[in-house]
């Protein structure tokens, strides 16, 4: 239980609650303020374009072809809306400010569903390891930059995270209302993201043959998520203006008439690759506690979550990263809780269990990589990182008039149409297109009575006579998207992350 003073996961251990608390607020705040942007495009089309479009400031022809499809669900768009409507309503309409409190507000309801997960799972991790696992379950060092997207996949996957805690605080209670918060909790997560369906069908099947529930109580769960669902309608309605039925759109849409693989077709082993190398050095043990915890306690909640989650999505052709992201806040609960499994096992060779100077040093390498994690999704914008630039010069120059000079096609600008971007349009600057810094007319590209700079990639600076070229136009570096420091841990974390940068300069 908890006071005003006081965390407590299991009655045998206490952590500083104010303490602890302000750090990870702390980070994650900073993380939504740095992680400027969308991870990808439709956590910005399809969810706040299509509020800006029921406050009358985007018209239809501008939105994403998803709108004319009617396969997005209404009820996230619908949440968006009444954010923005009280963000206008105390003055604030600046688009970057406007998406940096949805990253705020999406990292606070994550520390508080966390919370509510790691006060329930606590019990299963012995008491010294305790601490360590409540500071991982929130900063665990991609989580950070998953938990404060205003995305479909991070809020499904909270409700999922809350969903557990239901089932995990209630595992020996067969009263009713535990299986109606399961239903509605389960419906809601499906609501923000379809495909967590998959993630219902397991925990039903759990709950019928491994929890040995009564039939009666898992029909009410699966009755719970269809209402839910129906009264989606609701908000699809209120989305599109007509009665319409999205979740048969979507999958008629992009499974039965394949549109989703004409975004790109990959491998049915493509999820096993990005969990071994998304992550960073920690991929490979998180493959290995899944495998573990899978293979001695089959019967987990968990697992059976999980499982036709991944087996079912590596069958659709049409794989990404961040369709892992509903399930990702539960990787510090298997990591702890196979590392227990494997102990357990082990208990004869105690040499790297039980030896402190190996342990300290194992927890010490670790946290330095993790920090090191959680420095680098803290110091740039998200995504291709190229929000990040325009974000800056919105800052640094506000109401200026500019003229950028963009080298290679390199536009940090998201101007396509349709869909249009309301909120990092270049519409108030003016663009320059050139080839290259070595062109004869580069200097006839600036603009008299205007601030004037020069937005290049790295590639493009092709060394030292590059360099001076630059200096003899009299440019100077104001601000690149990716620091110097960040490009070495992208060296050791994912390399391609460095052609990604972005560099501004001013003519003097």
């Amino acid at each position: 239980m908890s006071n005003s003073h006081s965390f407590i996961i299991t009655p045998t251990i206490k952590i500083g609650y104010s303490k602890w608390f302000l750090i990870v607020l702390f980070l994650y705040i900073i993380v939504a303020y740095k992680s400027s942007g969308y991870h990808q495009e439709d956590e910005h089309y399809q969810l706040i374009e299509f509020a800006n479009y029921k406050l009358g400031l985007v018209p239809e022809n501008r939105l994403a072809w998803e709108f004319k499809e009617q396969i997005r669900p209404g009820f996230q768009p619908m949440i968006c809306y009444f954010f923005l409507k009280g963000f206008h309503l105390v003055g604030i309409h600046d688009g970057y400010t406007i998406t940096f409190l949805l990253r705020a507000i999406s990292g606070l309801f994550s520390i508080f569903v966390i919370s509510r997960f790691v006060r329930v799972y606590g019990s299963y991790i012995d008491s010294p390891l305790q601490p360590y696992f409540f500071l991982l379950s929130y900063l665990l060092w991609f989580l950070p930059y998953i938990n404060v997207r205003f995305s479909s996949e991070t809020w499904s996957g909270l409700f999922f995270l809350l969903t557990l805690t239901i089932i995990e605080h209630n595992k020996n209670s067969q009263a009713l209302k535990k299986y109606l918060f399961i239903g509605i909790l389960l419906g809601i997560s499906i609501l923000f993201r379809y495909q967590s369906a998959l993630i219902a069908l397991g925990i039903i099947l759990w709950l019928f043959l491994v929890h040995k529930s009564k039939i009666r109580d898992v029909l009410t769960t699966a009755f719970i998520i269809l209402t839910v669902l129906c009264l989606g309608m609701i908000f699809d309605y209120w989305l599109y203006g007509e009665i319409t039925c999205t979740v048969y759109n979507y999958f008629n849409v992009n499974l039965i008439k394949g549109v989703s693989a004409s975004f790109g077709v990959s491998p049915f082993y493509e999820y096993i690759y990005y969990v071994i190398t998304a992550p960073g050095p920690f991929g490979i043990f998180i493959l290995l506690a899944f495998l573990i915890v899978s293979f001695y306690n089959p019967k987990n909640v968990i697992i059976w979550a999980i499982i036709p989650f991944i087996l079912i999505h590596s069958l659709i052709p049409h794989k990404e990263l961040r369709f892992l992201f509903p399930i990702a806040n539960v990787v510090p609960f298997l990591i702890f809780y196979a590392f227990l499994i494997i102990k357990n096992k082990l208990r004869a060779s105690t040499l790297l269990i039980n030896n402190k100077p190996v342990t300290i040093l194992i927890l010490t390498l670790f946290s330095i990589i993790n920090c090191t994690g959680l420095i680098g999704i803290a110091s740039t914008g998200a995504g291709t990182k190229r929000t990040a630039v325009t974000e800056w010069i919105h800052r640094k120059y506000g109401t200026d008039k500019l003229n950028i000079i963009i080298i290679n096609v390199q536009n940090p600008y998201m101007d396509w149409g349709p869909p249009k971007n309301t909120y990092y349009s270049s519409s108030q600057v003016n663009l320059e297109y050139v080839n290259s810094i070595w062109q004869e007319d580069f200097l006839t590209h600036k603009k008299k009575g205007y601030k004037n700079l020069l937005v290049i990639s790295d590639e493009d600076i092709t060394g030292e006579r590059a360099i001076q070229r630059l200096k003899t136009f009299h440019l100077v570096k104001v601000y690149q998207n990716i620091p110097d420091f960040l490009t070495i841990v992208y060296r050791f974390y994912d390399p391609d992350m460095n052609d990604l940068r972005l560099n501004v300069y001013e003519f003097e």
